[in-house]
Formats: C-alpha cells, sequence, structure tokens
C-alpha cells in the first residue's frame, strides 16, 4: 500500500474531500478575495472545478506538479517578535492537503497519548487538563520546555529519511521534496555583510548567478576565510591586546557566526534555484557526476582562470539549463564546504503541522521510554516530576533527545518549576 502513495494522493476523490477541506476553512464572505500568490481565488478555483482538479490530478500522476513561491506576511508574537506564515495558492493547499488526507493515517497509529498538537481527536484543552492531573498527583516539579524556532529549523534530510521508513513511493517522495525545497526560495543568496541578506533580487537567474559566483570565490578563499573581509584579520594592528594572532577567529564568534549563515543561505537557494528547474534530476544524476569529478572540480575551483571558464561555460549555455547547472554545481560545492542541506517547513501549510509531529515523534518515543511523564503540543512540552532530581535528569534527557534531532530549547522559555510555582502552558494557569 504504502508502495502506491501517489495513487491515493491524485486520486479524484481524495483530491476533492481536499478542496472541501480547503474551502471549509475559508468563510464564505473571503472567498472572493483570499487568493494565493498566483491570484486565483477560492471563488474563481471554485468556477472550474471540474477542470482544475483534473488538471492537477494530471500533473501530480506524470510528475509535472511544481508549487507556486509562496507569499508572506508576518503577525506579532508574545515576545514582541514576528511569526512569518506563508500563503500558498489554492491548487498548492488542495495538494498538499491531499497529501495530509493520505499521510496522517499512516503514522497516526504510531504517535503516542503524550502528544496533544495537530491531531485529529485530539484537542487543546485535553492538554491542558492531562498536564493538570499529572500535576496533583505528586507531580509538582514541572520541566517547561520551548524549542527554538521549531518549524524554521527541522532538518530536511532527518525529515526525509523519518517518512521514508513508511513511504516507499519514491514518487511520493520527490513531492515531498518540492513541498521543502519550496519553503527555502525565500531565502536570497548571500549579500555583503552590510546588506544583512535582506536585499532579494526579482528573478531566478540572478539567485543563480549570485550564488555560483559567490560559491567559487568563497571556495577559492577557503584557505583564509577571512579575506572577504578587506584584510581585516590580516592586518595584526587591527587586533585587539588579548588577542592571539595565531588564532583570531576565536575573538570574533559574531563574524564567524556570519560566515556561517552565509554559506548555509547559499546552499539555500542553490537547491532551491534547482529544484525549480528540475531538481530530482540534479540532486540525484547530476550530484552523482559532480561527486565522480570532484577532484578536478576543485582543482579547476582554486585556480583563476579555471574559475573564469567554470563561470563563463555554466551561464553560456543559457536558459533553464545553465540556471540548473549553476545550482547543482552551487549546491555540491557548498554541501562540501559549509555542511547540510537547508532545513525548515512553511507555517501555515496544511502538510506542515504533521510534518512536525513526524519529525518530533522520536522525542516522544525517547523521553516517555525513560519513564517521564511528557506532554507535547507542537513545539511546547512539559515533563512532569515528584523529585528536583528527577527533574533535573528529566531536563537533561530532554536536551540530548532534542540534539539528536538538530533542534535546541529556547532558553528565555526553558526551565524547572518547583511545586510552589505556577505554570502557565498553552495559555493556561496550572498549580
Amino acid at each position: 500500500m504504502t508502495t502506491k502513495i501517489l495513487e491515493l494522493i491524485s486520486s479524484p476523490e481524495n483530491l476533492l474531500s481536499a478542496w472541501r477541506t480547503v474551502r471549509g476553512n475559508i468563510p464564505k464572505y473571503r472567498r472572493k478575495r483570499a487568493s494565493g500568490p498566483d491570484g486565483v481565488s477560492l471563488a474563481e478555483f471554485e468556477r472550474d472545478l471540474t477542470t482544475q482538479i483534473k488538471v492537477l490530478r494530471d500533473m501530480l500522476v506524470k510528475g509535472r506538479y511544481q508549487p507556486s513561491p509562496p507569499s508572506y506576511f508576518s503577525i506579532p508574537k508574545s515576545n514582541g517578535k514576528q511569526r512569518v506564515l506563508a500563503i500558498l495558492s489554492v491548487r498548492d493547499r488542495v495538494a498538499q492537503r491531499a497529501a495530509q488526507q493520505v499521510l496522517e493515517p499512516l503514522w497516526e497509529p504510531e504517535f503516542l497519548p503524550c502528544s496533544f498538537g495537530y491531531r485529529p481527536g485530539v484537542s487543546l484543552n485535553q492538554a491542558v487538563a492531562h498536564v493538570q492531573t499529572l500535576r496533583t498527583q505528586q507531580n509538582g516539579w514541572v520541566v517547561d520546555g520551548d524549542i527554538a524556532a521549531c518549524f524554521d529549523t527541522l532538518d530536511h534530510d532527518l525529515l526525509l529519511g523519518f517518512l521514508k521508513h513508511k513511504i516507499k513511493d519514491a514518487r511520493a517522495i520527490a513531492l515531498l521534496q518540492t513541498w521543502l525545497d519550496v519553503g527555502v526560495m525565500q531565502m536570497g543568496p548571500p549579500q555583503h555583510e552590510d546588506m544583512q541578506f535582506a536585499t532579494r533580487v526579482e528573478n531566478v537567474k540572478s539567485y543563480a548567478k549570485q550564488g555560483f559566483d559567490w560559491m567559487l570565490e568563497s571556495f577559492a578563499q577557503r584557505a583564509n576565510p577571512y579575506a572577504a573581509y578587506g584584510g581585516y584579520y590580516d592586518d595584526p594592528a587591527s587586533y585587539a591586546a588579548d588577542v592571539d594572532p595565531a588564532n583570531p577567529a576565536s575573538a570574533y564568534p559574531e563574524r564567524d557566526a556570519l560566515v556561517a549563515n552565509m554559506k548555509r543561505n547559499a546552499i539555500r537557494q542553490a537547491l532551491a534555484s534547482g529544484a525549480m528547474f528540475g531538481a530530482g534530476l540534479i540532486r540525484n544524476r547530476a550530484a552523482g557526476l559532480f561527486a565522480k569529478a570532484g577532484t578536478a572540480l576543485t582543482a579547476a575551483v582554486s585556480s583563476p582562470v579555471g574559475r573564469r571558464l567554470l563561470k563563463k561555460n555554466a551561464m553560456a549555455v543559457g536558459g533553464f539549463a545553465g540556471i540548473a547547472a549553476a545550482a547543482a554545481l552551487t549546491a555540491y560545492f557548498m554541501n562540501r564546504t559549509a555542511g547540510p542541506a537547508p532545513v525548515g517547513v512553511l507555517q501555515g501549510s496544511p502538510l506542515s503541522p504533521l510534518l512536525a509531529n513526524i519529525y518530533l515523534h522520536p522525542f516522544d518515543v525517547s523521553l516517555s521510554t525513560a519513564g517521564h511523564h511528557l506532554a507535547r503540543f507542537a513545539d511546547d512540552w512539559v515533563i512532569l516530576c515528584p523529585t528536583q532530581d528527577q527533574a533535573e535528569a528529566a531536563y537533561n534527557d530532554a536536551l540530548r533527545s532534542l540534539s539528536r534531532l538538530h533542534l535546541k530549547v529556547n532558553p528565555s522559555k526553558t526551565g524547572i518549576l518547583s511545586p510552589d510555582q505556577q505554570l502557565e502552558w498553552l495559555g493556561a494557569v496550572i498549580r
């Protein structure tokens, strides 16, 4: 059954059911103006519903479906920061909802009772009541935890690995990969430090070309990563008195973080650009070719003449092929020099809550197996313990479990509460 997931997702009945759910989530008075980034409103989609569903199904079955880049809007958070939510096209919302309807029943039987967020038949009130009951049962010590930027930091490689445990349909995995890829398209290529990555170029060709240029220069400077800052670290007079000239990088953690962010953003945009123009072929076949030619490519990039020839030849191909080639080569080199592939899922998409629960399921299993009384609602979680020592042990176990998932806690929202302290969780006060 799990080998034919795509057929289940793209069945007319499932797509029609997904459409009804999408439509039902929007009040009737808003349907004429509730359009996605492509400008198609719910009302317009519905006027030609039969054709829309047929075309979407055909695109999914034949592997021609590509999600539209989403638009974004921000809402204020209680801590004064902004939460960025994605707005998808109606077509993409229907497709993701169709996938969610098929995938959720595969994982739902495995999810533990301690998981309360975004699950059928489970509510926020039930989560609060469960924690209240646990605390009155001589479990007064509480580890109150929050995962830092959870949706924004889910590792794509880990997530796809979890999905592949149940989904044996390579076409369905490729479909899920496109939705993960489109989530990083809003990230621009690395820019100069003073621009703080905020400047967005207008089209994918500019993205690919700038990322490609930057990758080549960065790779050539790998022996001296600080050369990009105009020789600042090359001038002994610029060092502080207490800085060891043999290891100047240790005195500038902010710049180290900046370099790492620039490299990671380069990977994100390179992969996103490639995804738009045949990423499946590029990621699988082309990446293998690049890997086999790794030594020759490294030598070429290390030479100024080689870099000029690579840029000239890649972009001279022109059109989508040239862009995709530049994106693939950039991704290959950046993965070699800057670490893993992109992270994060779109907040506001129909599929993201399920993906988050799948990703965090090992966290639930780890803590429950260790005997801890855990309750989790999305990225907010608490562990209730009878003693302070057990609470401290649970806190450390949670940190280790999250670390294995490449996640961290938000230190300002995570701590241990004594029985005398009230717990505020999910908007409720629990004593």
